[in-house]
This record gives C-alpha cells, structure tokens and sequence, in this order.
C-alpha cells in the first residue's frame, strides 16, 4: 500500500425501495446522480472505484472511466459496511472516501475539509444539524477488520463501527451538499 493514498468509494447498491426505482440513475439538471457523486469525490482521490450490485452493474455506462464492483459475496446485500469492505479488499489504500449517489448537491469542498481533519483518527464524520453522515465519510484503512468482524455478526449499522473507532466529528453549517434524495417526495421538492 503507498502511504497516503486516498481511493473514493462511490456507494451505488442500494435498493431504492423509497424512491421505487435506482436512484443512480436518477436525473439532476441532465446527469445521473452517480455521475454527481462521482464528480465530486474524482479531484480529491488518487483512484475511485463503485460498488453496487448484480442487477444494476451492467446498468452503468462501459465509457465509465471508474472500476464497478460488486458486493463480495459473502456480504452482498448487507449494507454500506459490505460496500466499504468491498471497496478495502479490492483497492489497497490508507484512506476511503465514502459517497453515496443520493447526494446530488455533494460538492468537493465537503471532501477537501474531511482532509484536512483526519491526523491521528480513524474515521472522519461530517454532522450537520447535528446528525452524523457516516456515508460522507473517510474510513483509514485499520478499520477494515473490525468492518470485517461486523459483517461476519450482522452488525450491520455504521454506528457500531464509529463507536469502536478513533472518531473526528467535523461540524458543516451548509446543509445543501448534504440533501439526501430518498423518496420520490425528496426529488420533487429539491430537484423538480
């Protein structure tokens, strides 16, 4: 692994139940909401890779210049933990930066002040409103057997990896970059 090297994970293998169809390939101003996410993690990271799942992995573009995995399969279908775990065991790396595709007003600011806050921690959280976005994330690579020992006892939220790590919470004012796109109701209000 080079020291220092920062590989995004764009988290792309959802189910969408709330929205009734792939959020991925929702439209914002004429570009999917993967292609948002991709563009704001893309300057900040030396490689980037996305992780869905079997239905939705022949659905993105061939032209993508972004390596699309799928869930290991002894975790498929278990949640971002499984996606972030992926994402360890395919691209050796120091750093994960971790990005949903529900996230269509992301910008690369968020991910540039994560930066700057992640010496001597494990894992750096945005909070905004006082509510932790463990899915704008960065995750050291340290993490990834205790991510692993999750996944193995189906814990499988995101805030039993953050209580077992060395945590920086960094609080954000703006809440735009983080506007979640979960229902259609979400789409209608802030994108049409």
């Amino acid at each position: 692994m080079v020291m220092g090297t920062i590989v995004g994970v764009i988290l792309a293998g959802g189910k969408s139940r709330r929205f009734g169809s792939p959020k991925s390939f929702a439209v914002k101003d004429n570009k999917a909401f993967f292609q948002w996410s991709l563009e704001a993690i893309t300057p900040v990271v030396d490689d980037t890779i996305l992780i869905t799942n079997q239905d939705l992995k022949g659905k993105f573009p061939p032209e993508l210049e972004v390596e699309i995995v799928t869930d290991m399969e002894k975790f498929a279908g278990k949640g971002p933990l499984a996606g972030l775990y992926t994402a360890m065991q395919e691209k050796e790396a120091c750093w994960y930066a971790v990005i949903p595709t529900d996230v269509p007003f992301m910008a690369k600011e968020v991910f540039e002040r994560l930066l700057t806050e992640r010496k001597g921690v494990q894992a750096v959280i945005p909070v905004v409103n006082e509510r932790l976005q463990p899915l704008i994330a960065l995750y050291h690579h340290t993490l990834k057997q205790r991510i692993k020992t999750l996944l193995e006892t189906d814990r499988l939220h995101m805030r039993a990896l953050l209580d077992k790590a060395d945590v920086k919470y960094v609080p954000f004012s703006d809440e735009e970059p983080f506007i979640n796109i979960n229902r259609l109701e979400d789409f209608n209000s802030h994108i049409q």
